[in-house]
């Protein structure tokens, strides 16, 4: 009981672990909208003050015309009123209120139209006094210039009622507007307390924490470069070890194999059945401990990055001969048929693929074992066939791993599980691929090398795709010699 509560604590630790990069990315995201949050209230404040304060000042010239207009036309009222009532002349001062008059009127209406475009009036009162105020106003001008000083007189009353209501309605527009503005203002002052608290706050924080990952970071890349020098000096101990160890390996076995050979060649152990086999199982077993000596320098130097490719224009069916001959010799029946075909590959490379795409085959096929190869395109294809029973599906989707077993045994007995990896590394090294098929109860393994780019100096029929290859050497005439040194045929 108590076991299974110290795993539940242990698993819920794990499950609830503090998640570093979660929490840096969530304090960002919750700052970066604080920002955006503080400066959309900044610029709202800030336009509001604006248009408060825009119609603050229309108002507050709306009130001034209207008052010096109310003055003027009262000034001219009385000066006709004067001239009237004691037969003095004021004409000219009377001419000058009239024009003073006029352009208040002019200033009361633009203010008045500058506040209804800023949306800032409230309701449609304030339009109808200054409409009535303008109207009695003009009227009043009017009757001074006809002149009708009665009329005027009379009209200069109900001005001065119309005139207290506009007053009255304006200075209520300005009063909103005012406060308006300093509640704006006030808003606009939390505002900057809150920034300058941020400001105060969040800076230090922000440079200590950055301070504190760079010191993280700094940590972590010296152990980073401290494991890559022992990576670094364990992959050139192990290059060296496996280096040594094949050249130490491959000496003796070189002489294992030549006296193998000789002795195979002695007339005397060729009469006995039984020496012969023994020498053939020696040769084979040989070039199978020689190829998994090769595959396992292949596979460090490819760790190491230092596999080097030397390319040439190889042609591919000597290669394939190369390799097959010796096999033949030990017993092995493997068919041929390959069109003539031009590579830039590497040759020693190309021979250790088909070693071992052979070698594979030999282990697992009987006695259908075929090299195909032609041309496509700009490519050649080379296939391996065999007639054994194939790999497991399992298996079979990893082919081209490393140390591939099936279960708990290998999947290719006597080998160490690095042949397929390296035929595909190394092919792609080429410029090449390899690709894996089950078809008809059989198993190949074909793979593609590039052309060379001379191809048209050696064989200009093979720059055909494949489709067109027997139209083009069907148009060769019958005495002229094909470009063919391999025809089908079979080893054994």
């Amino acid at each position: 009981m108590f076991l299974a509560r110290r795993i539940g604590g242990a698993l819920s630790r794990r499950r609830f672990r503090f998640d570093r990069a979660l929490f840096i990315t969530l304090v960002s995201g919750v700052g970066l909208l604080l920002l955006i949050g503080l400066v959309f209230s900044i610029a709202i404040g800030s336009r509001q003050i604006t248009t408060n304060a825009t119609g603050l000042h229309h108002a507050d010239e709306t009130l001034r015309a209207a008052t010096v207009t109310r003055a003027q036309v009262g000034l001219a009222v009385h000066l006709a009123t004067v001239d009237q009532a004691f037969g003095t002349y004021s004409g000219e001062a009377i001419e000058v209120s009239a024009s003073e008059a006029d352009t208040a009127l002019v200033d009361m209406m633009t203010g008045f139209a500058k506040l209804e475009a800023v949306g800032l009036l409230g309701g449609e009162g304030l339009g109808l006094f200054v409409e009535t105020f303008e109207q009695t106003a003009r009227e009043i001008l009017d009757f001074l210039m006809t002149p009708d000083i009665d009329a005027a007189r009379l009209l200069a009353e109900t001005l001065d009622t119309e005139f207290l209501t506009l007053v009255s309605q304006l200075e209520g527009v300005r009063d909103q507007l005012a406060v308006s503005v300093a509640v704006s203002d006030a808003f606009l002052g939390r505002i900057g307390d809150v920034a300058r608290f941020l400001v105060a706050f969040l800076v230090p924080a922000a440079v200590i924490f950055v301070y504190r990952e760079l010191l993280v970071r700094q940590q972590r890349q010296r152990e980073l470069e401290g494991r890559l020098d022992s990576e670094k000096h364990l992959s050139r101990v192990r290059e060296e070890f496996i280096a040594n160890a094949s050249h130490e390996l491959r000496t003796p076995l070189t002489g294992i194999t030549g006296l193998a050979m000789l002795l195979a060649e002695d007339p005397t152990l060729a009469e006995s059945e039984a020496a012969s086999e023994l020498l053939d199982l020696i040769i084979s077993e040989s070039g199978d401990l020689a190829r998994m000596i090769e595959d396992l320098l292949t596979t460090a130097r490819l760790d190491a990055g230092a596999l080097h490719y030397n390319f040439e224009d190889i042609e591919i069916c000597e290669e394939v001969f190369e390799v097959v001959e010796p096999m033949t010799r030990s017993g092995a029946e493997i068919s041929i048929h390959c069109d003539p075909g031009l590579v830039r590959a590497d040759r020693l490379r190309v021979r250790q693929v088909l070693r071992n795409l052979l070698s594979n085959a030999l282990k697992y096929g009987r006695s259908g074992i075929e090299v195909r190869g032609r041309v496509e395109g700009r490519t050649y294809v080379c296939s391996v066939s065999d007639d054994g029973p194939g790999m497991a599906s399992g298996v079979a989707d990893r082919l081209f791993q490393r140390f591939v077993h099936q279960g708990t045994a290998p999947s290719v007995t006597g080998s160490v599980g690095l042949g397929l990896s390296i035929v595909q590394a190394l092919l792609q090294g080429m410029g090449g691929s390899i690709t894996h098929a089950r078809t008809e109860g059989k198993t190949i393994f074909a793979f593609r090398l590039p052309l060379a780019l001379d191809l048209e100096t050696h064989h200009p029929f093979l720059t055909h795709p494949a489709e067109e290859q027997s139209a083009a050497m069907a148009s060769l005439s019958s005495d002229e010699e094909l470009p063919t040194r391999y025809p089908a045929q079979k080893q054994g």
